[in-house]
């Protein structure tokens, strides 16, 4: 049966007043991140499949979730020291794991090797990385043997989208990262994606998480009520629906695991 407008409003109203706990306005929570389409997006009426799971997951738990959009390297320094709340994606290293308190895993994710369609590479171990010249952002969260290898060149960059342009300048012949953001960076920066292809194996395979700053009081709160919302919204259809809004049905999902 078709419902009037008065009614479907109704039903939204009483669906949003029964998530607010019983003392009234929603909780206030902070979260950063940088652009890393299409899980964190520019674009406020598609903000990204991250940012959506994460505000949908504590909105049942009471919280109002403000994101803010700043480099990789400063948003890091920025909740490592307690002044904004939570990092939307972060991939687990050990060294992050003494600052950094970890959610759940929500979505497994691989690093993935882009070159340029004029050349042939497959990864099949570090090893076969030796003599080249890979672009890799500061301060993401890349394995220790990728970090510590002296047998090929990293090239350390602010941002991925750095990297690429250092790529189609040949400056560089890899590039590491995860597939989906490397094909949405491609179009702002004018670049053909027929113009590179990807190695068939990747690098690395990671999982995101959301993470606090041990220095915050309230780390622990945040994470433990992102872990019951995301149980939530896997259950009632929202994290599904997340997945197909954006693209991202990998059959190698946390969710199939």
């Amino acid at each position: 049966m078709r419902l009037t407008s008065f009614k479907r409003l109704s039903f939204v109203l009483a669906f949003c007043l029964a998530t607010i706990p019983a003392q009234g306005a929603m909780k206030i929570v902070t979260a950063v991140n940088d652009a890393w389409p299409p899980y964190v997006t520019r674009d406020t009426a598609k903000p990204g499949f991250s940012v959506e799971v994460v505000t949908a997951a504590l909105s049942t738990q009471g919280y109002d979730t403000k994101f803010l959009l700043f480099p990789w390297a400063r948003g890091l320094y920025e909740v490592r020291n307690g002044r904004i709340d939570l990092i939307t994606t972060t991939w687990y290293t050990d060294a992050r794991s003494e600052f950094l308190l970890y959610s759940e895993p929500y979505f497994a994710t691989n690093i993935d090797i882009m070159m340029r369609k004029d050349t042939f590479f497959d990864f099949t171990g570090p090893e076969s990385l030796a003599d080249k010249r890979v672009a890799s952002v500061r301060d993401y969260g890349y394995d220790s043997w990728f970090l510590d290898a002296d047998y090929f060149q990293r090239v350390e960059t602010t941002s991925l989208r750095s990297s690429l342009q250092m790529l189609a300048a040949k400056r560089v012949d890899l590039v590491v990262g995860n597939r989906f953001v490397m094909q949405h960076e491609l179009e702002p920066l004018n670049l053909d994606a027929d113009d590179f292809h990807f190695s068939p194996t990747p690098m690395i395979k990671q999982h995101i998480h959301v993470t606090a700053g041990k220095a915050n009081p309230k780390a622990q709160e945040y994470i433990q009520a992102f872990n019951r919302g995301l149980e939530i919204i896997k259950r009632n259809g929202t994290f599904d629906d997340l997945k197909q809004k954006y693209g991202l049905l990998l059959p190698d999902d946390t969710t199939a695991e």
